[in-house]
């Protein structure tokens, strides 16, 4: 997995900035076409983060009472 720039971006010329940015943008894309094609992984070994609502962590709103 590729670690992020570890640059601050005052230290980047604008090129290198716009070349991160259109980077993250773009693994930004991937993974959202990753998730609505259902691909668990890719050859880079790296996996979505969401899950669906019956595995996610969150209590649902016919769940929910007061403490």
């Amino acid at each position: 997995m590729k670690r992020p720039n570890p640059l601050h971006p005052e230290l980047m010329s604008p090129a290198e900035r716009r070349a991160e940015l259109c980077r993250l943008l773009a693994l930004g894309l991937v993974r959202l076409q990753m998730r609505d094609g259902g691909e668990d992984t890719d050859s880079t070994g790296e996996f979505p983060l969401h899950f669906p609502r019956e595995q996610s962590g969150s209590r649902g709103a016919n769940d929910w009472r007061p403490a």
